[in-house]
C-alpha cells in the first residue's frame, strides 16, 4: 500500500554516525513556492546558521506523491518520479491490488517536454510500490532519455523489479546501481591516480516504510531474483525503504526521507541537513513522528512536505493543487516553529532552496 491513504482537499539497526555536518543554508531563501512562516533563525543557532548568503543556485520541483527533480549547476537528479497517478481504489474506496498496472504516456510526454528539461544523473528509488517505481523504465525508454546514461538506485529487489520490467534494455546504457544504506556515492567518478573535488555527493540510508492503521501496509516482499513481469499494482512489494541525502559541494545539504512516512532514527543520528523533504501522510501507527524526524535531524532550517496529495488527480488538471493535504503543513509549522520554515510547495512548480 502506498505510503498515505487518500487525502482531503484541504482549502486553507546500525548506531553509526551518518554524514558530515552539513554546511550553512544562511538565510534560505524559497522562491517560487509558498511558505507559512519565513522567520528567520536566531543567528548563533548553529555553526551552519553563519554560512552561505544569496542565492543558493538549488532548485527543488515536485512531480507530485513523492516524486521529485533536484537541479544545481547543470545536474539534475529524480527522487521516484512516478507520473502516471492512476487510480488504485475499487468501488469501496479500499485499495485494489488487482487493479492492472497502467502508464500516462500523455502526461509523461507533457512533463518531460514542458518540465524536466533534460535527463537525469542519478535516479534514486526510495522503495519498490507503484506510485514510486512503476514509470521508471518507461521514463528510461522514452525517447528524450533512451540514449542518456542514467545510474538508478535502489536495493536488490528494486533492481529485480526493474529488471522484470525490461531495465536496462537492449543497447541502452542505463546503468541500475545496487544500494542498501550506508554508500557515500560522489559525481563525477574520481579521475584514475588523480585527486579532484566532486560536484556533489549521494549519502544512502537505510530507511523504513510508513506504517498506517493496524500497523502494516501493503505489499509488502522482497525479492532474490527477477519475478514474472509485473502486471498489477500487487506485484510491486515494498523490497525495503531508503533515503538519500545530496550534499552540493559546500553549499548545501538536502535531506530525502520523502518516499514514506517513517524513518529509522539511529541511520540519520548526528546528520545535519539544510533542507528535510519529509514524506507527510500515512503514520497513524508512528510515534511522534514529525516531532523525532525534525529534532533526530537537527532542526533543518527548511523542511519540505512530500507525499501529501490525493495520488489519481492529473499533473495538467488546475485541481491538483488543491487535492493537497495542507493540515500536515500546518502541524509541521507548529513543529518547526520559529527555528526555520515550512514550504508549501505546487506541483511541478520549481523553486529555490
Amino acid at each position: 500500500m502506498p505510503s498515505q491513504q487518500p487525502a482531503a482537499a484541504q482549502r486553507r539497526p546500525s548506531r553509526r554516525r551518518v554524514l558530515r555536518t552539513s554546511v550553512a543554508a544562511g538565510a534560505v531563501g524559497v522562491t517560487g513556492a509558498s511558505t507559512i512562516v519565513s522567520a528567520a533563525a536566531p543567528a548563533a543557532r548553529t555553526a551552519r546558521d553563519s554560512g552561505r548568503r544569496g542565492s543558493s543556485g538549488v532548485r527543488l520541483r515536485w512531480l507530485g506523491i513523492a516524486g521529485w527533480e533536484l537541479t544545481f549547476d547543470g545536474h539534475r537528479l529524480l527522487i521516484d518520479p512516478y507520473l502516471t497517478r492512476q487510480r488504485y481504489t475499487g468501488p469501496d474506496g479500499k485499495a485494489d491490488l488487482t487493479r492492472k498496472l497502467e502508464v500516462n504516456h500523455r502526461i509523461i510526454d507533457r512533463v518531460l517536454g514542458e518540465h524536466l528539461a533534460g535527463a537525469p544523473e542519478f535516479v534514486l528509488l526510495t522503495h519498490g510500490h507503484w506510485d514510486h517505481l512503476a514509470d521508471v523504465p518507461h521514463l528510461l525508454d522514452h525517447p528524450a532519455w533512451r540514449d542518456k546514461e542514467i545510474n538508478v538506485l535502489g536495493t536488490e529487489t528494486h533492481l529485480h523489479l526493474l529488471t522484470a520490467m525490461g531495465v536496462p534494455g537492449k543497447g541502452r546504457k542505463h546503468r541500475p546501481v545496487l544500494v542498501s544504506g550506508g554508500e557515500v556515492l560522489r559525481y563525477p567518478l574520481q579521475p584514475s591516480g588523480k585527486r579532484s573535488r566532486a560536484d556533489y555527493t549521494v549519502e544512502v540510508v537505510r530507511s523504513l516504510h510508513s506504517q498506517l492503521g493496524g500497523y502494516g501496509f501493503d505489499p509488502y516482499g522482497t525479492l532474490t531474483a527477477p519475478p514474472s513481469r509485473p502486471r498489477t499494482l500487487g506485484d510491486l512489494v515494498e523490497g525495503g525503504t531508503l533515503g538519500y541525502q545530496v550534499t552540493v559541494g559546500d553549499r548545501l545539504s538536502v535531506m530525502f526521507l520523502s518516499g514514506t512516512a517513517n524513518f529509522a532514527a539511529r541511520e540519520v543520528s548526528g546528520a545535519t541537513p539544510d533542507v528535510l523533504v519529509l514524506g507527510s501522510s500515512g503514520h497513524a501507527a508512528v510515534h511522534d513522528y514529525f516531532e523525532r524526524a525534525v529534532s533526530a535531524l537537527g532542526r533543518p532550517r527548511v523542511v519540505v512536505p512530500s507525499h501529501h496529495d490525493d495520488m489519481v488527480t492529473a499533473l495538467d488538471d488546475p485541481a491538483v493543487h488543491d487535492t493537497v493535504n495542507r493540515r500536515v503543513v500546518d502541524q509541521l509549522q507548529q513543529v518547526v516553529g520559529s527555528d526555520g520554515r515550512v514550504v508549501d510547495p505546487r506541483h511541478l512548480e520549481q523553486f529555490e532552496l
